[in-house]
């Protein structure tokens, strides 16, 4: 199966990521709450990391555009099939990693949802040098990355790794949990 990932990005099964079992686990609004009011109808958003469409699906109702991005084609098909069935003609689905949002010009997103994408790939820096290079000034990203303690791999975001990222933007909001850790952030101008 063709996917854009590197050998060193993690995969993670389209059918972990969207079944009920998932939302039971976590709730998509615990996680929306801590952003939602930040988004107005008029936005274009990106959903980096999308998945199959967790969280697209609920974006796609609240704003006027989303790019759906993953770098698994499997997801991005599954992603499709889903947005078909519920009619949204506002998901715009994209096959690619982080890193590499060439289709996506500069400066001409309003909001960025990156929710614990980061975790998943090896190029952190890349990630959210795209980030910023999309983010209209003034725009608005919500990142989350997992909390590990025990085991350490290359593609963990440790707590020094965590400060650099958020020195880069205006940070509006924050938390961390057991699992977690988030920001709602700015981009500087």
């Amino acid at each position: 199966m063709y996917t854009l990932m590197s050998k060193n990005d993690r995969y993670i099964n389209p059918l972990v990521l969207d079944n009920s079992l998932r939302s039971l686990v976590s709730p998509p609004n615990r996680i929306l709450s801590r952003f939602v009011k930040y988004l107005k109808e008029d936005y274009t958003v990106v959903d980096l990391g999308c998945g199959p469409g967790f969280f697209t699906t609920i974006l796609a109702r609240i704003v006027k555009t989303v790019y759906a991005v993953d770098p698994d084609e499997r997801a991005i098909r599954r992603l499709k099939e889903k947005v078909q069935k519920l009619s949204l003609n506002n998901v715009i689905p994209y096959v690619a990693p982080a890193q590499k949002l060439e289709f996506i010009k500069d400066k001409s997103i309003d909001f960025v949802f990156s929710n614990l994408m980061l975790c998943c790939t090896s190029d952190h820096n890349g990630a959210i040098k795209e980030i910023k290079r999309i983010l209209k000034d003034n725009g608005l990203a919500y990142i989350s990355v997992t909390r590990s303690f025990l085991i350490k791999d290359k593609m963990d975001v440790s707590g020094d790794e965590w400060k650099k990222i958020l020195g880069q933007f205006k940070i509006i909001r924050e938390g961390k949990n057991l699992m977690e850790r988030w920001a709602v952030v700015q981009q500087i101008s």
